[in-house]
């Protein structure tokens, strides 16, 4: 195992390397970001910590078969769940045969929705359901975690120890992309798992996008917020597959396969911004949802609802019609949006919880 003073001089040899490159060379510092995961870290090391690399870089780790790279599992906070029967009976034996499921966001895992003593899963105990959590590596292509999903999701509910009667799940930021993804790819390959989701609820979900400077700023927060990982500055220019995805939306993999299409406005020659792909529309049957919020207070303000959470607008994450994009369809009673709650605030904040199991309960079978 490497010593700390090598992990040290590795630290320094390379923090100038990286930082004065990144711009200039983005590909080049993501190689070398990869290069100090897997010859600079040890093999253990925290969730949060992998988490965070695998948002930022986590598309090249699994270019390079990495040890890092996260895989995509189901978890219930103390073990990854099995998709064979027997196995997953012994690990909850006491299954309900409703189910609550929480998709983290982007350089998170499934340990990050338990924030200041709140976990928007566990809340929903009590009322009889299982809570479960996705974990997988935020720095993929949305379409291509999505697609993963839904199929694992078909297997594990396959497998679950009784039969299925109501799924919920509640997305969190780019959570809320891949479940969309999920749904759409379910859809497209008529897994059974949609006919028994009842719920769907996004917070904070870019489904409009985030300003490319919000995701930098994000992940130089998050940088700045991880003691390991302060010596990188800038990184937030060096964007992966996820972090590309969720500034733009992007849930299908045509959406990231195919070159933008110039658009021409009538009567002007030039091309002005881009065409987006047509959006699945949100799935038939499901009740779906949308929080927003504001950092400030007064949510009737157009500074504070553009500034949104500080990563999201308020119009994106409720879908509204937008530059181009075509409104989801969400009903205006099923969106809502709270005053002086940041982001992550989203995980935890006392009226979130509040809204969130008023429409859950709601619609409990």
């Amino acid at each position: 195992m490497i010593s700390k003073n090598e992990w040290s001089d590795k630290l320094k040899s390379l923090k100038d390397d990286i930082s004065s490159k990144v711009i200039e060379n983005s590909e080049f510092a993501k190689q070398r970001v990869v290069d100090l995961l897997e010859h600079g870290l040890p093999p253990a090391q925290s969730d949060a910590l992998l988490a965070s690399f695998n948002g930022i870089v986590g598309d090249h780790l699994l270019q390079r078969n990495s040890r890092f790279a996260i895989p995509m599992v189901f978890t219930d906070h103390t073990q990854h769940l099995s998709d064979e029967p027997e196995e997953l009976e012994a690990q909850l034996p006491e299954a309900s045969s409703r189910i609550v499921l929480c998709v983290h966001g982007w350089c998170m895992a499934d340990k990050g929705w338990i924030r200041k003593g709140h976990d928007h899963g566990k809340q929903f105990l009590n009322a009889g359901y299982s809570a479960i959590y996705l974990w997988y590596n935020t720095g993929n292509h949305i379409s291509l975690n999505g697609e993963e999903f839904a199929y694992r999701l078909e297997k594990l509910l396959q497998a679950w120890p009784c039969e299925v009667k109501e799924l919920v799940i509640i997305g969190h930021s780019m959570g809320g992309l891949v479940t969309r993804s999920a749904c759409y790819y379910a859809g497209l390959n008529q897994l059974q798992w949609l006919n028994v989701l009842r719920t769907f609820i996004t917070l904070g979900t870019p489904h409009n996008g985030a300003p490319l400077a919000k995701v930098a700023c994000w992940i130089d927060e998050q940088v700045s917020g991880t003691p390991q990982l302060k010596f990188l500055k800038k990184l937030g220019e060096i964007r992966s597959s996820g972090s590309k995805d969720l500034s733009r939306g992007y849930i299908v993999h045509e959406d990231w396969q195919v070159p933008d299409i110039p658009v021409k406005q009538p009567d002007q020659d030039k091309a002005v911004g881009t065409a987006l792909i047509q959006r699945p529309t949100l799935p038939d049957s499901v009740q779906c949802y949308a929080i927003a919020s504001c950092l400030g207070k007064n949510i009737e303000d157009e500074n504070n609802r553009r500034l949104g959470d500080g990563l999201v607008p308020v119009a994106s994450a409720l879908a509204n019609s937008s530059k181009g994009v075509l409104a989801l369809n969400y009903p205006d009673d099923h969106k809502w949006v709270v005053g002086g709650v940041d982001h992550l605030d989203l995980l935890n904040h006392p009226a979130v919880a509040a809204k969130v199991s008023e429409w859950v309960l709601k619609h409990t079978v």
